[in-house]
């Protein structure tokens, strides 16, 4: 009896350790859709819904290569996180926008969530991150 109690004292506090040490995990992204190798791929991070599009807490940039391409995120907790991304055609650090405040470069957000008359909302392009590593892809148009 006593050495059944030691056993699952030891598988509870083994258990417990492992939930609340949870491993960094990695994420990849896969942009896909990119239609010329011209300017960069930037890809911005966020983890709350108050900071989504202003504040991201990780930001990645490749050169841009006609189909897609891949950036990792290292060391994340596990936790909720959106994606945006934007396809900078002329190296500028910006979106360009037409007259009336469209998009001219591509960009795209996690879940290919969209918006209607603007961004996608952070709602709809939240995913987790929970365990080990995770992959996600996001198209850009």
């Amino acid at each position: 009896m006593k050495s059944a109690s030691l056993f699952l004292s030891t598988l509870l506090l083994a258990s417990a350790f492992g939930t609340a040490h949870a491993a960094p995990a990695e994420l990849k992204v896969e942009v896909h859709g990119i239609k010329q190798s011209k300017g960069e791929i930037m890809v911005a991070l966020f983890d709350k819904k108050e900071k989504w599009l202003r504040d991201a807490i990780a930001r990645k940039s490749v050169d841009a290569r006609l189909g897609a391409v891949e950036v990792v995120f290292t060391d994340l907790p596990e936790g909720e996180y959106a994606i945006s991304v934007l396809h900078d055609a002329n190296s500028n650090g910006a979106m360009d926008t037409n007259a009336i405040g469209i998009p001219t470069e591509a960009y795209g957000f996690s879940n290919d969530a969209s918006g209607s008359f603007g961004p996608a909302s952070y709602a709809d392009a939240k995913f987790k991150v929970e365990g080990a590593n995770k992959s996600i892809s996001i198209r850009v148009n």
